[in-house]
């Protein structure tokens, strides 16, 4: 399954940026455990364009730099080969004028592969990326967000697939590791309510039922076909902390026999910069584009690909006014699962 981040990712996507300043307190903490060497290489699986971690890198090797002067350091962006990975590129090559001035590369695969030679990598991140599902789970009948769906069956072939991918990915990222390594990933999650990206208990809409409602009235409108209105599937889902942990607590899993450990976990909510901005200026047109903008960076491709980019335009066009019509009724808050882990000679 081929996913794409709108071009311009990181101008778009605030709450991004303010999910991984929310996770450089545990980076830092990460970085200040690796055993001490002459050499470090960094990756951040599933940068998009980069731009939202350039600070989270900036603090990373200059913490890096203090405690090991002398060392050299590798930095790794990742992202697919149809991200736009000249800006990607770019960005990690921000760091290239700064002490420690480290080597900067970036690798155009998906993180579903392998990506780092085995034992290569000491510092692992990855932020707001792992929620994509590697393939389709099937597609939804009457929605099109699974977890917003109210569909018991399709919320099991979906669960399912999102596990299969998780044991999947941790085993990757085990075999990449060294012996003292650290990995930490920040990821949309769900909590023990039932809170997720998009939906805040009732605050405000549910923004994957927005998206569906108007996917609706356009097919209703003859604007697109039935068999585009139920193509249109976001293939993500947002696990819950103990889905998330539990390919480190099973002590069968291929990460757990190659030595992932988990240290700490958390939830971190992040408050929609787009509402909160709002609330400040009273510039309705500005929220209602910006939270606009951020949606369609991410969602934009699985309703494109199926109907076209003139229906993709049209749907983003009904979303933007039903915001500026109600634009007390709009929020995007983030629910984040954040899982600190080492690895150790298994």
């Amino acid at each position: 399954m081929a996913i794409a981040m709108t071009t311009g990712y990181s101008a778009q996507t605030e709450g991004a940026l303010r999910c991984i300043e929310a996770a450089s307190d545990w980076a830092l903490a990460c970085v200040d455990a690796l055993p001490q060497q002459s050499a470090y290489t960094l990756i951040d699986y599933g940068a998009a364009d980069g731009g939202t971690a350039v600070g989270l890198w900036n603090s990373v090797l200059d913490r890096l730099h203090e405690r090991q002067p002398q060392a050299h350091y590798t930095l790794v962006g990742n992202d697919l080969p149809s991200n736009d990975n000249l800006a990607l590129a770019a960005n990690v090559a921000l760091q290239l004028s700064r002490p420690p001035s480290p080597t900067v590369l970036v690798s155009c695969r998906s993180f579903y592969e392998p990506l780092m030679a085995p034992g290569s990598v000491s510092f692992g991140f990855t932020a707001t990326a792992m929620h994509w599902l590697s393939q389709s789970a099937g597609a939804l009948d009457t929605h099109t967000h699974v977890q917003a769906s109210g569909d018991a069956e399709a919320l099991s072939r979906f669960t399912a697939q999102a596990m299969r991918d998780w044991n999947a990915l941790l085993e990757l990222r085990s075999k990449e590791l060294q012996v003292g390594g650290r990995l930490l990933t920040v990821n949309l999650s769900r909590d023990e309510a039932g809170l997720y990206l998009g939906h805040n208990g009732g605050r405000t809409r549910n923004v994957h039922d927005q998206l569906h409602q108007i996917w609706r009235e356009m097919a209703d409108e003859g604007r697109i076909s039935a068999d585009h209105y139920r193509a249109a599937t976001v293939m993500n889902f947002y696990k819950s902390p103990d889905e998330f942990m539990a390919p480190l607590k099973d002590s069968t899993s291929a990460a757990y026999r190659n030595g992932l450990r988990l240290i700490d976990q958390r939830t971190v909510y992040v408050e929609c910069p787009y509402r909160r901005r709002w609330k400040e200026t009273g510039d309705t047109a500005s929220f209602a584009s910006g939270l606009m903008a951020t949606i369609r960076s991410w969602s934009r491709h699985s309703f494109a690909s199926t109907a076209g980019d003139a229906a993709a335009d049209e749907l983003y066009g009904r979303l933007e006014k039903r915001i500026a019509a109600a634009p007390d009724e709009w929020s995007l808050d983030y629910v984040e699962h954040h899982q600190m882990m080492e690895k150790v000679a298994a």
